[in-house]
């Protein structure tokens, strides 16, 4: 059984202090997100509401049409789906003579915004409103072209400030069933997904990631189970955790954890990114969620 059908399963991230979250799997922090070297996989980097100066559904098919362009770019866009890890991309038209100009901006989880400035579309404002699937195509590559390469610029800074953490993985304790070697092993790829495996060898880890499982009876007819990640020092001083519960059908963790534990993984992994950004930038600060 799916871990999504149970209850929902919240988590909570802590630095020096826990705090509750409203979001399954989704730990949020108001300081800024984590760097490209510890940006949690599976997340929506960009979310495209639709496009201010088109009328509907002209405005939503070329914010559609934006998305796929930026993704075709390896620049991660939705137009549907978003979360507290989402950054907000709008774009507007306006018309200028016979032209179209655009701007962009993006708005990200800690409220810093880019701006993209005034752009010439090359393409008559009465074209666009058309709707023609090619001229809303046209114009959703050249936005993703100037978007693109402006957000890779950024990022590419981002990755010369610092190199990779050296990440070290502590075997995982207290799970029924294989849940303490999948839980361990779903982390594993994760990171290596994100370009940051491991190290084997923890003492030449900057920090150790460690995993607590507890399961007790709740009724009858169900158990609770708390999942505990906590990111350490080399030397063992701990640093933050990420702490997950949730009410599951009995025994349903008592065999193989399956794809149960990567969906409980990429959840502590995405606050876990959180606490090892705080400890490498010194200016940032765990900010309690919103009210």
């Amino acid at each position: 059984m799916s871990w999504l059908k149970v209850l929902p399963l919240f988590a909570i991230i802590g630095i020096a202090a826990c705090q509750p979250l409203p979001q399954p799997f989704q730990p949020e922090v108001k300081g800024r997100t984590a760097s490209p070297l510890v940006r949690p996989i599976g997340e929506t980097s960009l979310f495209i509401p639709p496009v201010a100066g088109l009328p509907a559904p002209q405005d939503a098919a070329l914010s559609d049409a934006l998305a796929e362009a930026l993704a075709e770019r390896e620049v991660p866009a939705s137009d549907r789906a978003r979360s507290v890890l989402s950054s907000v991309l709008t774009v507007s038209l306006e018309r200028r003579g016979m032209d179209t100009v655009w701007r962009w901006s993006k708005i990200a989880p800690d409220n810093t915004a880019q701006e993209g400035g005034e752009q010439s579309l090359g393409i008559a404002p009465d074209r666009l409103a058309a709707g023609d699937p090619a001229v809303i195509k046209q114009a959703a590559a050249s936005m993703a072209n100037a978007i693109s390469a402006k957000l890779n610029e950024a990022v590419g800074n981002d990755f010369a400030e610092a190199a990779p953490a050296k990440l070290s993985l502590l075997e995982c304790d207290g799970a029924p069933g294989d849940g303490n070697r999948s839980l361990r092993q779903a982390l594993r790829e994760i990171l290596i997904l994100a370009g940051i495996p491991p190290v084997p060898d923890k003492d030449s880890a900057d920090y150790l990631i460690a995993c607590q499982v507890r399961v007790w009876s709740d009724t009858p007819d169900s158990e609770r189970v708390a999942i505990e990640w906590a990111l350490l020092t080399a030397d063992g001083r701990r640093l933050g955790e990420v702490k997950q519960a949730n009410r599951i059908p009995r025994g349903q963790l008592s065999q193989a954890w399956g794809n149960t534990a990567h969906i409980i993984a990429q959840g502590g992994w995405q606050g876990l990114s959180r606490i090892i950004e705080a400890q490498r930038r010194p200016g940032l600060r765990a900010v309690p969620p919103r009210s």
